[in-house]
C-alpha cells in the first residue's frame, strides 16, 4: 500500500523521527551491504557518482566521454569514513545538523574522514528551473556552516529504490549514514541523535579510521621486506 504524507506525519509524532534505532557498532565489513550507487548533481551543477567508491570503480580512464567531475572523484581516494546526511523535506534539515554538527567538530582537521549532504528531490516542480538552480545555490551558500567542509549532493527524481534498500520508510524524518573507503554502509541513524548514539557515531567513525590505517600499513608491508631483503 503506498504511503501518503498523513501517515508519515502520525509515524513522525509516534517516534519522533525515530525510524529505526542506531546500532551500537559497526556492521562487518563482510556482511555489509553496498551504499546504493547515485546519479548526483553538486552544487555547481556538476553530475558525479556517488559513493566515490562507486566513481572510482565504474570510471574508465579510456574513455574520452568520462564527465570531468567523474574522473577527478576517481583520481581521489574514498574518504575512510563517510557520514551521508540524507533527506527528503526541509524540515529534516535540523535533525541531519544534530548529527553533522558534533561529528564535523569531532574530526576537524583529520584526513580520511568526510561529510555530505543529500538532498531528495522527487517533486516536479522543484526539479524544474529556477527551483533547481535556486536550491543549488542556497546549498552551496551554506557550505561553511560545519568545522569540517560539506559537500552538497542532489538527486532529482523518483527514488523508490533508494527508499527500499536503505529501509527509508518515512520521509518526514532525517537519516545518516556511515559508508566506508569500499563504500560499504556500516552504520546508521534518524531522527535526533540520542547522547549515546552520538557516541556510538564518533566511536564507530575512530574505528574506520583505524581500519583503513590497519589497511594500508598491510599493504606497505610487503614493499617494506622485499626492500630490507635487497638491501641485505
Amino acid at each position: 500500500m503506498q504511503r501518503g504524507y498523513f501517515d508519515d506525519f502520525r509515524d513522525f509524532r509516534d517516534s519522533k523521527g525515530k525510524v529505526f534505532l542506531a546500532p551500537e557498532k559497526l556492521a562487518p565489513a563482510a556482511h555489509a551491504p553496498a551504499f546504493p550507487r547515485l546519479e548526483v548533481v553538486l552544487s555547481d551543477g556538476r553530475p558525479a557518482v556517488f559513493p566515490p567508491a562507486a566513481a572510482s570503480s565504474s570510471s574508465d580512464p579510456s574513455s574520452s566521454s568520462s564527465s570531468s567531475s567523474s574522473s577527478a572523484a576517481a583520481a581521489e581516494p574514498p574518504p575512510a569514513a563517510s557520514l551521508v546526511c540524507v533527506a527528503f523535506r526541509e524540515g529534516a534539515q535540523p535533525m541531519l545538523e544534530a548529527w553533522a554538527g558534533p561529528f564535523a567538530q569531532q574530526f576537524q582537521g583529520r584526513s580520511g574522514v568526510a561529510l555530505y549532504e543529500l538532498a531528495i528531490v522527487e517533486g516536479v516542480v522543484m526539479r524544474m528551473w529556477p527551483f533547481k538552480q535556486l536550491l543549488l545555490r542556497g546549498n552551496a551558500a551554506s557550505a561553511g556552516k560545519y568545522a569540517l567542509p560539506v559537500r552538497h549532493l542532489h538527486h532529482f527524481g523518483d527514488m523508490q529504490g533508494l527508499r527500499e534498500a536503505l529501509h527509508l520508510t518515512n520521509l518526514l524524518t532525517g537519516y545518516v549514514f556511515l559508508v566506508d573507503a569500499q563504500g560499504r554502509l556500516r552504520w546508521r541513524g534518524s531522527g535526533n541523535p540520542s547522547d549515546s548514539e552520538m557516541a556510538t557515531l564518533l566511536r564507530c567513525t575512530e574505528q574506520l579510521l583505524q581500519e583503513a590505517g590497519d589497511a594500508a600499513q598491510q599493504q606497505r608491508q610487503p614493499g617494506q621486506q622485499a626492500a630490507a631483503a635487497a638491501g641485505a
